[in-house]
């Protein structure tokens, strides 16, 4: 077995960026964008009013006041949407809206709250300095500037500068397509009530929401019963995916036949076993025929299932997609109770966390068994047990991955002896 470092040093240094295609812009929210996108004009491509008021010469009110308004003749009214038909001159005002361009001649807004009347003569009850609630030609953006670098995650503001570009289509990294192949004569779906020996096939779908929620599509196929013709034909439908996550058949059972038909499959293996609990069985490789395109065989137990999805499956799919945010976040914590560790394994605790004043506190969620799925479902993490250590005690500090954030590049898991009150 190796160690769950060299486990992830092996599937990051296995896997590269995929491809590049074009998508409609409202599509590519939370895509990797992939060529820089600079302006093609000035935004705003004129001056225009922050406000509703009147476009004014700074200078004819520098005596203005409530005491002593100024009177200034009204030369049009600016909607938003419509250029000025007339120049401001000494003793004029535009009457102008938020959004509309500023007339010729003006050079500050007064708003509507600072004068009195609405006719064709207006007063105005103080003074306006030179720009007063005028935003100008290219505050927003100058022609030629940088918008986004390639390689930035677009978000819905982003969306809103491309459609102010005019980019209704967007280069971005291709997602991962991935197959989830699971296999047992005692799965079956959500629409089926189990009997007997038989269980729901939850760790498909488990997996299926954490691909989309790393970024990739994800596409359940039927269920492998426990024959190795029946593995033999789902694994080789998914060897037309970019990924393949396969559930169960990768330990030493009798009816573990997905380690033996991958190899069959000209798979190369990069590693089976990893020193760590849960998920100690994963294996791990690619099929090098039209590009190297990674398969994780899962252990069959749900938590070791998306343990080792969150671990390894989902830094890479991250990488494939193009993003450079790979790891959860890491938050050091107070372990909250007394910690049992596995013998010479490191061990990834489910944990809650609380805040107790300056500091978070870890405590397990309950029963770590594999099978337990709701201690993962309670969970806010992933406590690491260094392999060093048989216990770790309430008081001592820790390291948590925390499900949900994302913390830059993917961190390794060796972990230095925990801090002790």
């Amino acid at each position: 077995m190796i160690s769950a470092d060299e486990a992830l040093r092996i599937v990051l240094d296995s896997v590269s960026v995929l491809g590049v295609e074009r998508v409609p812009m409202l599509e590519a929210l939370g895509r990797v964008l992939a060529d820089e996108i600079r302006s093609t004009r000035d935004i705003p491509a004129f001056d225009n009013s922050a406000m509703d008021g009147y476009a004014v010469r700074a200078a004819d009110l520098t005596a203005a006041s409530d005491s002593h308004p100024v009177r200034l003749t009204v030369v049009e009214t600016v909607p938003a949407g419509r250029m000025p038909q007339h120049q401001v001159g000494p003793g004029q005002c535009a009457r102008t809206m938020t959004g509309a361009p500023i007339a010729l001649g003006a050079d500050a807004i007064v708003p509507v709250e600072r004068t009195r009347g609405e006719g064709e003569v207006v007063e105005f009850l103080s003074a306006a300095e030179p720009g007063a609630f005028v935003r100008p030609r290219g505050e927003d953006l100058r022609s030629g500037e940088q918008v986004f670098s390639a390689g930035r995650i677009l978000g819905p503001a982003d969306l809103g500068m491309l459609a102010s570009l005019n980019r209704a289509m967007v280069a971005v990294y291709r997602k991962p397509r991935v197959a989830i192949v699971a296999t047992g004569d005692e799965l079956v779906d959500i629409d089926e009530h189990p009997h007997g020996a038989q269980i729901v096939n939850s760790s498909a779908y488990a997996l299926a929401g954490a691909v989309r929620e790393a970024g990739g599509d994800a596409a359940i196929l039927r269920v492998a019963r426990d024959t190795k013709d029946e593995v033999r034909a789902r694994l080789e439908e998914a060897m037309a995916f970019d990924v393949i996550l396969s559930t169960g058949g990768v330990s030493v059972g009798q009816f573990d036949f997905v380690k033996g038909v991958l190899d069959d499959l000209g798979m190369r293996t990069l590693f089976h076993g990893v020193a760590q609990k849960p998920g100690r069985p994963l294996k791990f490789g690619s099929f090098d025929t039209r590009g190297a395109r990674p398969v994780f065989g899962l252990p069959g137990n749900p938590v070791s299932t998306l343990v080792c999805f969150y671990l390894y499956a989902r830094p890479a799919l991250r990488r494939m997609a193009g993003r450079g945010d790979l790891g959860l976040a890491r938050v050091t914590v107070r372990c909250g109770a007394d910690i049992k560790l596995a013998n010479n394994l490191t061990e990834f605790v489910r944990v809650r966390l609380v805040r107790e004043g300056e500091e978070s506190v870890a405590t397990p969620t309950g029963n770590q068994g594999s099978g337990i799925l709701s201690s993962l479902s309670r969970a806010d993490g992933l406590l690491i047990g260094p392999a060093a250590l048989a216990n770790l005690h309430k008081g001592d500090q820790a390291t948590v991955l925390r499900f949900g954030a994302d913390a830059g590049d993917a961190a390794f898991f060796e972990e230095r002896l925990p801090h002790r009150n």
